[in-house]
C-alpha cells in the first residue's frame, strides 16, 4: 500500500511541476465554474493489469503468501460537470486473490476470485493532462478457484459482496489514457465458519481474527470512444 500511495503522490507531483513549467493550467484555473467540454464527457473502454493480495492483521494464518499477478477489463461513462471536477462509473470484470504454497508438497497454488466491480469516482484535473480519481466501489464475486478447482461461490466461504475505496491517477494523450490506481476493501474476505481449507485445516479453526481483506494495485490503458 506505501509504494501505491507514493506512486500516486510522485504523479501529482510530477504533472503540478510540469503545468508550473509549461504554464499549463492549475487546479484553481479549472474550477472557476466553466462549462463542460468534450474531454471530461464520454465513455470507453479499459483494460490493464492487477497485482492483487491480502491485507488485515488476519493474514497471519497464512504463512506462506504471495501477490497474484492477474488482470481486469470493461467499460467507462465519465460527465464533466467543469472543466476540473467529472464523475466517473465503471464497469469491470476484475479478478483478484493471492498465492500461497502447500505445506504437503510446497507447490504453489492459485488462490483467485472474480468480481464485478461498479467504481463511482469523482475525477479531478491537476493539468489537461493529469487527473486524481477518488471513490467508493462495490463489487459482487461471480466465481472462485483455489489449487486448480473452481469452488461453489455460494457455498465456499467467502463473502458474496464486497465494497472498498479507489484511489488513483490517470494521464491522458488524445483518446488515450493511461493510469495506476489502488483498490482497497473495506469488507472481510472469509464467513464466520468458512470451508475453505488451508495446510488441510479448516479456515474456520485458523480464523481467529477476521481482518482478511482485498487489496489490488492496478495498472490500465484506456481508449475514449466518445470524448
Amino acid at each position: 500500500m506505501k509504494h501505491a500511495l507514493l506512486l500516486l503522490v510522485s504523479l501529482a507531483a510530477t504533472g503540478a511541476a510540469h503545468a508550473q513549467v509549461r504554464g499549463l493550467p492549475s487546479a484553481s484555473d479549472y474550477s472557476e465554474g466553466q462549462s463542460t467540454t468534450s474531454r471530461n464527457t464520454g465513455f470507453g473502454i479499459k483494460g490493464g493489469l492487477s497485482y492483487s493480495d491480502l491485507q488485515g492483521s488476519g493474514t497471519s494464518i497464512f504463512t506462506s503468501r504471495d501477490k497474484l499477478n492477474t488482470f481486469h477489463a470493461g467499460v467507462y461513462g465519465q460527465y464533466g460537470f467543469t472543466h476540473f471536477a467529472s464523475l466517473q462509473v465503471e464497469l469491470l470484470y476484475s479478478r483478484k486473490g493471492f498465492q500461497s504454497t502447500t505445506a504437503a508438497s510446497g507447490s504453489q497454488q492459485d488462490n483467485r476470485l472474480d468480481y464485478l466491480a461498479l467504481p463511482v469516482l469523482f475525477v479531478g484535473n491537476i493539468t489537461e493532462t493529469l487527473s486524481l480519481h477518488l471513490g467508493p466501489q462495490v463489487s459482487v464475486l461471480t466465481g472462485a478457484r483455489s489449487g486448480g478447482q473452481d469452488l461453489d461461490v455460494s457455498q465456499s466461504g467467502y463473502h458474496r459482496f464486497d465494497f472498498g475505496g479507489v484511489l488513483g491517477a490517470e494521464a491522458r494523450l488524445g483518446p488515450a489514457r493511461l493510469g495506476v490506481r489502488y483498490d482497497l476493501s473495506f469488507a472481510n474476505l472469509y464467513k464466520d465458519g468458512a470451508s475453505l481449507t488451508y495446510n488441510g485445516q479448516p479456515l474456520s479453526t485458523l480464523v481467529t481474527d477476521p481482518n482478511i481483506r482485498n487489496s489490488v494495485l492496478q495498472v490500465y490503458l484506456g481508449l475514449g470512444i466518445a470524448h
